[in-house]
């Protein structure tokens, strides 16, 4: 048989360690495969398919996945791969897209010729990698019309897995992780693994020195105060709770080292005794500690009743489940309810013992997958077993004849006699008697000579209370979409458009300026002002992911995701520049220049560096720095940029035209104007001065330089404020809060976005795009100096968000 077309991918990295396949039109119209109709795509030991849809249990690493379309079944070579499995597979477009689990469907990768079903073997070989950092998969797909179930030809691992052994849970994250590391260890030395080896392996893979002897628990440090009371009371909550949590993991680590014989376990050191008395790990210090293999949990601890129950469970799902799944995919393509199946041959299709067979087949039927019937002959079906329908008791027929298929109908309340209380029951009281109806008052007759009087009026029924939560025609009183009314002549009516609810918006900030370097309108619409009047630049294509704008020297700068940068000219003109992409770049001091980390990743291989370009279409310049080095770029004082060299934490800085330095501070932000570092550290945040004067300000370390370095500021949500820190030696924080104005409705995240600093003493705030203001506005203006905020114009559609331009604010 021949390959009609095929695709390879040399470089998948799959997501929750899954590799995924999907139709981008799956369609519902063929019938197998039986889906659950949950949702669900359960891969079970190796691979599975469906309507659509195909997964494989891949794990970590960079993968090569291979697709090739046959026009027949190729011959049997699963001898060269370490696991094969066939699988019917039914497409409904005929397209293939290689994509992950939370990715949708993307382009076709491969071309099935259209909507059928189809068989496909599913093979991979473990390391067949150049670099030995994945697995190489072989998908081959075939045209099947009448599909056959499933069948595993080869596998490298048992389907039945190990078991949970619950020393996870109850020894918690750290001591296992420690368990990991001397496993990695001794994996790497080839044998046991003393202290000393594993402290040197520690070393080697970026821990602290020491790592063993600190605590094993270390307590979080106090929170620092964010300038609002009720802020500081939630965190410092979280932090009590965090406290309380990991006091209660020490005492559980103490009653399990006495319970083991051991002594109690303070730092990582410590522990290593502890796991080899587990089980976990096997040896001792002198003689070095290697991997183990460790009971249950409870087989070994005093555990309560209730956790051992559980831990049982854990056991059968992790023995058991994938097989389950796996069990569930053969009947998905079965041909037939029930699937009568011989015991033997569905263990060998399934690649199981009939001992684990049946195991998996009680545990798939417990869990809910199936049920089963049957010993040699096995029939089963997917989903629960349903209860028997109750029948209805027989009653004698009429004349004592033979019962009647029906129940008559029972008595009225009236004449059924009240039954004989119970042995020993407490009689009940008879009910109160019934008054019979009054008899009609005969009318008086009128008084001779005198006129008779007209009839009274009928006097209305008392009216019945109203049920509560509903208005006086039944409607339900519940704010909403919809209206309910429930007891109207015509019987129930829905009607549109909640009950009104009048609100009292707060008065809103009067209008001022527009921003003083432009915006993005919603359309697309460069716009700024010129002498108060209004110029529309340009307008941006529509669909791009625009995420920044910035204003330079030559013109406005648009930015955004996956897409070439734009340079937009004073009368206009745009000019694409496609070695600029990303929302990040720094801009230089004399706003000519831009700074640009680029980086190209394949496989274990990464390429990073950092280039000035010139928006006045000058020669690029690359910065000389080893490319297998990451960049992380940080600012830019005047002609010096600023950048953390990621392998070794170090802060660098370099000036175009010389070679990169160290900087001799720690730094994570720089101020355009003034050169001033912020560095963030366990005290707070930490201000420096290009003098070299430095003071840390005991704040939330979400905080940031204003620019001009003179303060620090953090905003927050709801109630929407910006908080500003002076930057001054001492503890005593006094911090100056500026709220916002509120609306009455408010958005999952507040009403409004990441502020732009407009200059020192101004910041803009863009409305959100869920937030629709009953007045045309953008946003606000807010004034640090008097906490004076105006509303900004309105630019464009109204409920569409806009893109402010950051000024220029450079020395």
């Amino acid at each position: 048989m021949t390959v009609v077309r095929e695709f390879e991918n040399d470089d998948y990295l799959p997501e929750y360690g899954l590799i995924v396949l999907r139709d981008p039109s799956p369609g519902d119209d063929l019938q197998p495969p039986r889906e659950s109709g949950d949702g669900e795509e359960p891969t079970g030991t190796f691979a599975a398919a469906g309507r659509g849809w195909l997964t494989c249990r891949a794990g970590d690493g960079h993968h090569v996945v291979r697709l090739e379309l046959h026009d027949g079944p190729p011959p049997a070579d699963q001898a060269g791969f370490d696991d094969v499995v066939e699988t019917p597979y039914a497409a409904g477009s005929g397209g293939l897209s290689l994509t992950y689990l939370t990715g949708g469907a993307g382009p076709v990768d491969l071309d099935l010729d259209g909507a059928g079903r189809f068989r496909v073997r599913v093979s991979r070989r473990r390391r067949d990698t150049p670099d030995g950092a994945g697995d190489r998969w072989l998908l081959r797909f075939w045209p099947e019309p009448v599909p056959a179930p499933p069948a595993w030809l080869v596998r490298s691992r048992p389907a039945v897995g190990p078991g949970y052994t619950g020393w996870q849970s109850e020894l918690q994250y750290e001591p296992m992780e420690l368990a990991g590391v001397v496993a990695a260890a001794a994996r790497e030395r080839g044998g046991p693994v003393t202290v000393a080896d594993v402290d040197a392996w520690c070393q080697a893979h970026h821990r602290p020195a020491g790592w063993l002897d600190v605590p094993l628990w270390q307590p979080p440090r106090a929170p620092l105060t964010t300038g609002h009371a009720d802020l500081d009371q939630r965190k410092a909550a979280q932090h009590e709770e965090v406290v309380a949590r990991l006091a209660g993991q020490q005492r559980r680590l103490d009653e399990i080292a006495a319970e083991l014989g051991v002594p109690p376990v303070r730092s990582r050191r410590d522990a290593l005794p502890l796991l080899a008395a587990a089980g976990i790990l096997t040896g001792s210090a002198a003689a070095g500690y290697q991997p183990g293999q460790p009971a249950r949990v409870d087989t070994v601890l005093s555990l309560p009743p209730d956790r051992v129950r559980s831990l049982e469970q854990q056991d059968a799902r992790y023995r058991y489940g994938d097989l389950a799944e796996d069990l569930r995919s053969v009947l998905r393509w079965a041909p037939g309810e029930p699937y009568e199946v011989a015991a033997a041959e569905l263990a060998g299709r399934l690649l199981v013992s009939e001992g684990e067979l049946r195991a998996g087949v009680a545990f798939a039927e417990q869990s809910g997958v199936l049920h089963a019937d049957g010993v040699e002959t096995l029939r089963l079906r997917l989903g629960r077993r349903p209860a028997p329908d109750p029948s209805p008791s027989p009653v004698p027929g009429p004349s004592g004849g033979p019962p009647s298929a029906s129940r008559p109908a029972a008595a009225p309340p009236a004449s059924r006699p009240a039954a004989a209380p119970a042995s020993g029951a407490r009689p009940s009281a008879p009910p109160p008697p019934v008054a019979p109806p009054a008899a009609p008052r005969p009318a008086a007759a009128p008084r001779s000579g005198t006129r008779p009087s007209a009839p009274p009026p009928p006097v209305a029924p008392p009216a019945a209370p109203r049920p509560p939560g509903r208005d006086k025609s039944g409607a339900f009183l519940r704010p909403g979409l919809a209206r309910l009314t429930v007891n109207t002549t015509a019987g129930p009516r829905l009607s549109m458009g909640g009950p009104r609810q009048e609100r009292q918006e707060p008065p809103q900030p009067p209008f001022g300026a527009p921003p003083i370097a432009g915006m993005i309108a919603g359309d697309g619409t460069v716009v700024e002002w010129r002498d108060g009047v209004r110029v529309e630049l340009t307008q941006l294509e529509p669909g791009q992911r625009r995420a920044r704008a910035l204003r330079t020297a030559c013109g406005v700068l648009v930015l955004g995701h996956d897409m070439p940068a734009q340079l937009i000219s004073a009368d206009g003109e745009t000019t694409e520049i496609g070695e600029l992409r990303g929302p990040v770049p720094v801009l230089l001091g004399d706003g000519r220049r831009v700074a640009v980390v680029d980086s190209a990743h394949h496989r274990l291989e990464s390429r990073y560096r950092l280039r000035v370009i010139d928006l006045t279409g000058g020669p690029a310049e690359t910065m000389p720095w080893p490319e297998d080095r990451s960049v992380g770029l940080l600012g830019a004082y005047r002609d010096t940029l600023y950048f953390r060299d990621q392998q070794d934490h170090a802060i660098m800085r370099w000036t175009p035209g010389s070679a990169p330095e160290r900087h001799p501070d720690t730094l994570d932000q720089i101020d355009p104007l003034t050169g001033t570092g912020l560095a963030r550290t366990m005290g707070g945040v930490r201000v420096a001065r290009p003098g070299g004067s430095a003071v840390t300000v005991p704040v939330d370390t979400r905080a940031r330089l204003a620019p001009g370095g003179e303060q620090l500021w953090t905003t927050r949500v709801e109630p929407a404020a910006l908080t500003l820190f002076p930057v001054r030696p001492g503890p005593d924080v006094r911090p100056q809060v500026w709220w916002l104005p509120e609306r009455g409705r408010r958005g999952p995240h507040g009403a409004y976005g990441e502020p732009v600093w407009e200059d020192r003493d101004h910041v803009l705030f863009g409305f959100q795009p869920w937030h629709f203001p009953p007045e045309p506005a953008t946003g606000v203006r807010l004034s640090i100096r008097d906490g004076a905020v105006e509303r900004l114009p309105e630019s464009g559609r109204p409920g569409q968000s806009v893109i402010f331009v950051e000024p220029l604010l450079t020395a």
